[in-house]
């Protein structure tokens, strides 16, 4: 087990070496270096000139005339008359300036260089050369890269910060995401705790419907006539007399009579008899 553990750890050290040396053996050595480092040196000395407030003037005034500036880079790369060409596109430029202002809090003060990284060249002969520069809160590592023409088209900023802080600032990006994930969740377990009371404000909805459709129903029909059936005592009584006197004077027997039922006249003539 020791000797397996033994061998784990060998592997991972030469596998450790092999990435450096690959890191290492990927940086070139430019006849031009020299130039490259002296450029980026002058960037950056003029990045540390700007205060924020003449940083953010700056970065307002470009923007705001974007368009003739581009156009100025284009047609007109040298600098007034000194003959002394752009080094930047319109685009890399501004990014330049965006990315010192974005950490300028975060580098503070400028101390010196402290490490030229080298330079790679690729397959279509544009070059990025990087080196790190010392603050006094943060490090600043820049990396440019140049066309063929030595002309600036990408820009990278960054500060460099110790492993205690890449830690902390995880811990609390991890923080922060779990956090909202639960959030979330308590938010969806109460609106679906919600969903009971759906059924009581619908059933109250329906209660109320009714009532008013029963309130607006039309009023019941008059109850029909009496019906012999279902005539009082004193009315069958009459029926019997009335029905024996039809079949007397018609010679008939009375099985043959059915009153259905018994209406009082308003034109009675025999009360005026």
């Amino acid at each position: 087990m020791k000797r397996s553990l033994k061998k784990l750890s060998a592997l991972l050290l030469l596998a450790g070496l092999l990435v450096l040396t690959g890191c290492a053996s990927s940086k070139e050595t430019l006849p031009n270096e020299a130039e490259y480092q002296a450029k980026l040196d002058s960037y950056v000395e003029m990045l540390v000139s700007y205060d924020a407030e003449s940083l953010d003037a700056q970065l307002n005034n470009l923007e705001e005339n974007y368009d003739d500036f581009e156009q100025q880079v284009d047609l007109y790369p040298y600098i007034g008359g000194t003959g002394k060409k752009f080094d930047f596109t319109a685009d890399a430029y501004l990014s330049l300036l965006k990315s010192y202002d974005a950490n300028i809090d975060e580098f503070g003060e400028f101390v010196d260089v402290k490490e030229y990284e080298g330079g790679t060249t690729d397959k279509d002969g544009n070059v990025t050369y990087s080196a790190v520069y010392a603050f006094t809160d943060h490090d600043m590592r820049l990396s440019l890269e140049f066309n063929k023409d030595n002309v600036v088209t990408t820009v990278t900023m960054d500060p460099i910060y110790s492993t205690g802080e890449i830690a902390k600032k995880a811990a609390l990006n991890t923080l922060i995401g779990m956090g909202s994930v639960f959030a979330v969740l308590i938010l969806l377990a109460f609106i679906i705790s919600l969903f009971r009371y759906v059924s009581v404000f619908e059933n109250r909805g329906k209660a109320k419907k009714a009532e008013a459709e029963k309130a607006a129903a039309p009023a019941p029909a008059p109850a029909p006539a009496a019906s012999a059936e279902t005539a009082p005592a004193d009315d069958l009584q009459l029926i019997a007399v009335i029905t024996a006197a039809i079949a007397a004077a018609e010679g008939t027997s009375t099985d043959g009579f059915v009153v259905r039922s018994i209406k009082r006249r308003s034109n009675n003539k025999w009360k005026k008899a």
